[in-house]
């Protein structure tokens, strides 16, 4: 009998903490969007200004295309002024049109709309004619965090020249799963130290530009094989080890500061025992672990509504509905505003939901638009736009990025740097045949004969040579491009003749390495990515023109592990730059 007392008696108080914890008024001055007195004033007085329906509105965030046509531009126009929705993420292309658009949503909301985007390695992301900042899997192998602090504040004044507040980065998953088809080069690497150290360097960038920072996809979505965008990915791991390896790097930004945290659609046994609640919509995982357990008072924001790890179990407005009675602040991308706010609406009048727990999330949403600026919106100006966004600034920092981040992780019999410019040197493009930027700076150091090798059988090409360089290009069009070299590469490298000294300079992710017979290689330097940028900085490290300082995020197999780091010297050779790290004024 003692037994099922205490029983009933703990059941009785974990539904009474939840209870409590879930309608607690929330300090809003322990909110990492707190900015002073003046806000709070302006925060009560725009959430009493308005009413049962426009305080719902504010809650939803949905996507805004600037290449569509006027029927898509009349319903975002409709949604504003009838669901007086809080907010919209721009989702491609024209930058010039993306302000003309903002400017026209602004001046139809009563309260200013929190533009957002997906921008996590800049605008590029989402805007045509951008350059790209590189991949997160690149920073991840940066030695220490400074540059990807300054690409946080970089992307933060591209955010600001266009009027968004609001880039939902950074991801700060864990990729323990090579075969990971959704996360992969946008991971900052296998190491949650690591993954923790570099996002928080960004989030404090970003931050710093007045750009709400959005750590994602809790609680981690680095250890699956499946994509959230068309499946509920499972999350295997028990609670010990999710916390260690995946919720580390959500914990330590929250602790510095984090404005925003958006979770993804996971299937996550160790915080959520039914497996067809997803993690967005759970209020274990949401209410009582994130704003619980980790305490978390910021911005909680679903991940995109419309994929199919949500979308597929349940209708547009029901999905919004249960993702806000779960804990979420915003429903982005939502597919169903009209119908979704009238059920929270409706649950609100039947006390279903308390007034408090709404007031709770739209007070944070009026103080993250007060901190950004929106309190005093002013009309975005298109003139040399492209000029800003692709600043000599930028460029430069791209170019010290890759730099700094280009590793060394095999260099037997120091075959790296080639001392020897009088050797005979050939160099072999594999993959792709955009090779002639990495010959022409190879042959500003030696002469570099070019020697084409389309299968194992002419591997005799090579007979004449004391040193054959290979490069490896593959597709850098987008982070979800196939890193695997083709089976013929993979039998020219294996088939490389032992009395040659042999390079491999790979212009991919370094999961490239993954299966590579790599036993006839004397040194590989792992690039990360295939531009302009990278096929000038390899040939210079080949030959010691700069040094190589990078180490290797992620682990790729049992014997190239992460953390491998072979640093080369320079030597004395001219080595090359972009004009603004070495102090020069770029002429146009």
């Amino acid at each position: 009998m003692k037994k099922y007392l205490i029983a009933i008696i703990s059941s009785i108080t974990l539904v009474s903490n939840s209870f409590a914890q879930e309608n607690q008024l929330l300090d809003l001055t322990q909110t990492p969007l707190y900015v002073d007195s003046m806000q709070l004033k302006w925060v009560d007085e725009k959430y009493n200004s308005l009413s049962l329906d426009e305080k719902v509105g504010q809650l939803f965030i949905v996507a805004a295309y600037s290449n569509r046509d006027e029927t898509h531009e009349a319903d975002i126009l409709k949604l504003i002024q009838e669901e007086k929705i809080g907010g919209l993420i721009f989702m491609q292309d024209q930058a010039v049109k993306q302000i003309d658009l903002t400017n026209r949503y602004q001046a139809t909301s009563k309260i200013p709309l929190m533009i957002g985007v997906d921008g996590e390695w800049g605008l590029a992301m989402r805007l045509k004619g951008v350059e790209r900042f590189p991949w997160n899997m690149t920073m991840g192998a940066l030695d220490n965090e400074d540059l990807v602090y300054k690409a946080g504040i970089q992307i933060g004044k591209q955010s600001n020249r266009m009027g968004i507040h609001f880039n939902f980065a950074p991801s700060v998953d864990v990729n323990v799963n090579p075969n990971n088809p959704i996360i992969g080069n946008r991971s900052y690497g296998s190491d949650p130290t690591n993954v923790a150290s570099k996002g928080s360097a960004f989030m404090r960038g970003q931050q710093s530009m007045k750009v709400l920072a959005s750590a994602k996809h809790f609680p981690g979505h680095g250890d699956t094989d499946q994509d959230s965008h068309k499946t509920l990915p499972l999350i295997s791991a028990n609670k010990a080890d999710l916390e260690k390896y995946h919720v580390a790097p959500f914990r330590e930004l929250i602790n510095n500061g984090v404005q925003a945290v958006m979770v993804a659609h996971l299937n996550v046994p160790a915080l959520e025992p039914d497996p067809k609640i997803p993690s967005t919509l759970s209020k274990n995982i949401i209410t009582d672990y994130l704003k619980g357990e980790l305490n978390f008072k910021g911005i909680v924001i679903t991940d995109a509504l419309n994929m199919d790890g949500v979308a597929k179990m349940y209708a547009p407005g029901d999905v919004d509905y249960k993702a806000f009675v779960a804990g979420n602040d915003i429903l982005l991308f939502s597919q169903g505003v009209k119908v979704g706010k009238q059920k929270i609406i409706a649950a609100i009048e039947k006390g279903e939901i308390t007034e408090d727990r709404l007031a709770e999330s739209v007070k944070k949403i009026l103080m993250a638009k007060y901190l950004v600026g929106l309190n005093n919106f002013q009309p975005l100006n298109a003139t040399n736009v492209f000029e800003d966004l692709n600043s000599d600034e930028n460029t430069a920092l791209t170019y010290k990025i890759f730099e700094e981040a280009t590793t060394v992780t095999k260099n037997e019999n120091q075959v790296l740097p080639i001392k020897d410019v009088t050797a005979k040197i050939a160099f072999v493009p594999l993959e792709q045949t955009d090779y002639k930027i990495f010959h022409e700076h190879l042959k500003k150091y030696a002469d570099v004969k070019l020697v084409k090798i389309d299968n194992v059988s002419q591997i005799n090409k090579l007979n004449d040579f004391d040193y054959v360089i290979y490069g490896a290009f593959l597709s850098n069009e987008t982070v979800y491009k196939p890193y695997k070299l083709s089976a013929i590469s993979k039998a020219i490298l294996k088939a490389t003749p032992s009395d040659k000294k042999s390079i491999l300079s790979l212009f991919t992710s370094p999961y490239g390495l993954k299966d590579l017979d790599l036993s006839t290689i004397d040194g590989v330097v792992v690039n990360y990515q295939n531009t302009d940028q990278t096929k000038q900085i390899a040939p210079q490290i080949i030959f010691g023109a700069i040094p190589a300082k990078g180490k290797l995020p992620v682990t790729v197999n049992e014997s190239i592990k992460y953390g491998n780091q072979i640093k080369t010297k320079a030597i004395q050779r001219l080595g090359f730059d972009e004009p603004a790290n070495v102090g020069v004024e770029k002429k146009n």
